[in-house]
């Protein structure tokens, strides 16, 4: 009787101790999944950046990129200023693009910041005078609107939209010589499209010429203006 009182006692002992191992066990368990979740969030946290485009040197208005002027960089800022940022998958994209306005290197660049390929463009420089071009305001990456008058003072006189937001890629000044004012605006160079270089070479030369300050956000101009359209 004393042998059985003493089995049982053992094996009651030894179910205690297993039930306080187990206990250890889980413990340990839950300690490893919550040192691994908390270093699955440290290394969560210490990622979140991107990836966005960034001058490889110092970069002018009017230049065209080219591969070597970009390089990719990861930066974590807002998001209100990663929207406007051009993302690190876009750089091959941005080859043959006129840049819009001077990046320094290292700097990121804004999608603001992109003019269309030149490459598919033709660059036509015409002769205008400061007063009919804004009064020489206009800047390198400027987008206009180009009217010519023909015929003006006539019953045949027409107004017509020769070329549709052209980029300005450099204003020509005057040297102030043939009656001229030295450093006002005597010609534009812009970028087209090939239609467009062929209607402005002609309004050139037969036609009285204004530019108008484009908006993209805006509504196109009207095409045709007749003089017969007058109320």
């Amino acid at each position: 009787m004393t042998a059985v009182i003493g089995a049982l006692g053992r094996r009651r002992a030894a179910a205690r101790r297993a039930l306080r191992l187990d206990h250890r066990l889980v413990i340990g368990v839950v300690l490893v999944v919550v040192s691994i979740a908390g270093g699955l969030a440290l290394f969560s946290a210490a990622d979140r950046t991107v990836a966005v485009v960034a001058a490889g040197r110092d970069l002018h208005a009017g230049h065209v990129l080219a591969a070597g002027d970009l390089h990719v960089a990861r930066v974590r800022v807002d998001p209100g200023v990663l929207r406007s940022l051009v993302r690190g998958e876009a750089k091959q994209a941005m080859v043959g693009r006129v840049l819009l306005s001077p990046v320094a290197k290292d700097g990121l660049i804004a999608g603001s910041a992109l003019g269309r390929e030149r490459a598919r463009e033709r660059e036509l420089t015409v002769p205008i005078t400061s007063e009919r071009a804004l009064g020489g305001s206009l800047r390198v990456g400027d987008r206009v609107d180009v009217l010519a008058t023909f015929a003006k003072g006539s019953k045949d006189a027409r107004t017509l939209t020769v070329a549709h937001h052209a980029q300005v890629v450099e204003s020509v000044h005057s040297k102030g010589i043939l009656g001229e004012r030295s450093g006002e605006v005597s010609a534009l160079t812009l970028a087209v499209n090939a239609d467009e270089a062929v209607y402005l070479t002609f309004a050139s030369h037969t036609a009285e010429l204004d530019v108008v300050r484009a908006q993209l956000a805006a509504a196109p101009l009207p095409n045709r203006f007749d003089y017969s359209d007058l109320p």
